[in-house]
């Protein structure tokens, strides 16, 4: 039966009139109305995966996880110790996250409470964006964007099968950029500084906060707040277990392994560190570019975009975006979950091109893939289809760079205009995701 019968087309048709009417009626939903939706779409679409995993009880799931070291720093803060001194494992990630664990350790401490709380985090990093795109977009398409975020794979697959942590950063990030769009700059820097200590990425985007201003007096006022935060954070685990917390910032910065005679830790090759990142494939299979070197040319692209808006070459909102984006083309240790972040970000840009939007959602589904390659349980273990697969997602990226370049001087300053493709797009991709995650459902139950 061909696409083309008339049935068939008839079919789609009818199911792309109803997606538009239902959006037409979205645009008459009051902001509580619409967070009560994002909320029930959020575990809407995490429950098959989290029912599914409480109905098999696998303990197989722990595997390659790091739920004990979220637990471990957790209970060494309820428990009154200090963390990266007197936790079991080594601690390598900035203090504040491990706080924001706390709540999932008195709630029950189970994997289902731990997965719901990630989940939670999915949600309101989606009120975010909301509000962000409202900025931009009428209610329809704001509405909609927000639904592709909360959809996509990068949201549950993530949270539920992954069980990791990257959705709580998307918050911070996303509430700094929306605070840049409103030129709110010492909120924005209060974020930023804040966010810096849950994890480090929002420090790729901090000084932007210090370039928005007009006058020097107020970008330095916006530089004391965001680094009067980080010392005030950082200063008593710089005095208290100083060798421990500088081990911390020596792994994110040279890439250094852990060493420690009396904390737990996982001692990995040079390439099984850079995750599933486009240099971990080029390295395996080609030639092996030195870590140093990756982060050097990363650091030029970094400080040159942050100089480009000093000096009123780029706009402040591209250059943030491309500050994040800069970590999947030069950084040389990518994670499935770090994808969820440009995801984010990158919405905005893509919502006015229905193709666009279109090609991250398959981006989406396409990580998985290689996300399962690095883990080695996917069925390709060809080494050239591997790096090709790679080389694809590292010029998906690099194509996202120069659109963006493009858009340097796009201030965001007024109303954009999308059109009615980039909701029956979303639609369509929203079906099938939850296919996919009642496939997935069904996987974990057999």
């Amino acid at each position: 039966m061909r696409l083309s019968n008339p049935k068939i087309l008839q079919v789609i048709d009818g199911f792309n009139q109803k997606f538009l009417r239902m959006f037409d009626k979205f645009e008459k939903f009051s902001n509580k109305k619409v967070y009560f939706g994002l909320f029930l779409l959020t575990f809407i679409m995490a429950s098959p995966m989290l029912l599914a995993y409480e109905l098999e009880n696998d303990s197989t799931r722990f595997e390659h996880k790091d739920l004990d070291i979220f637990r471990d720093r957790a209970q060494t803060i309820i428990d009154g110790d200090l963390l990266y001194r007197d936790t079991e494992h080594v601690t390598l990630s900035p203090p504040l996250i491990n706080y924001l664990f706390i709540p999932a350790v008195l709630l029950g401490n189970t994997a289902f409470i731990w997965t719901l709380w990630f989940c939670v985090f999915v949600f309101t990093s989606a009120v975010i964006l909301h509000h962000i795109l409202l900025s931009f977009f009428d209610k329809r398409y704001a509405i909609a964007g927000t639904i592709f975020y909360i959809a996509s794979p990068l949201s549950h697959y993530t949270t539920v099968m992954m069980m990791q942590d990257d959705a709580i950063i998307v918050n911070f990030l996303l509430l700094a950029f929306l605070f840049m769009i409103r030129k709110s700059w010492y909120k924005a820097a209060a974020v930023f500084g804040f966010g810096a200590m849950t994890k480090l990425f929002p420090a790729l985007c901090a000084p932007l906060a210090a370039v928005g201003p007009k006058l020097w007096k107020k970008r330095f006022i916006a530089m004391s707040i965001g680094l009067g935060i980080g010392i005030l954070v950082t200063l008593p685990f710089l005095l208290h277990a100083t060798d421990e917390f500088l081990q911390f910032l020596n792994f994110y910065l040279t890439g250094q392994q852990p060493n420690s005679d009396l904390q737990m830790s996982e001692t990995v090759s040079d390439i099984d560190q850079r995750g599933m990142s486009f240099w971990r494939y080029l390295g395996e299979n080609i030639v092996f570019v030195p870590s140093s070197i990756l982060h050097i040319i990363f650091v030029l692209a970094i400080s040159t975009t942050w100089a480009a808006a000093l000096m009123k070459k780029i706009e402040i909102i591209p250059a943030f975006t491309l500050c994040i984006l800069w970590i999947f083309i030069f950084y040389s240790k990518v994670h499935y979950g770090y994808h969820l972040m440009i995801f984010s970000l990158l919405i905005p840009w893509a919502l006015p091109h229905p193709k666009q939007v279109a090609g991250l959602g398959v981006m989406s589904f396409f990580l998985i893939l290689i996300h399962r390659m690095w883990r080695q349980n996917s069925m390709i273990q060809n080494n050239v289809i591997q790096l090709l697969f790679a080389t694809i997602m590292w010029l998906y990226w690099v194509h996202w760079a120069r659109v963006l370049l493009k858009e340097r001087n796009n201030e965001f300053s007024g109303p954009m205009e999308c059109h009615q493709s980039t909701i029956l797009v979303i639609s369509w991709f929203t079906v099938f995701c939850i296919a996919y995650y009642l496939l997935a459902m069904v996987q974990i139950l057999l």
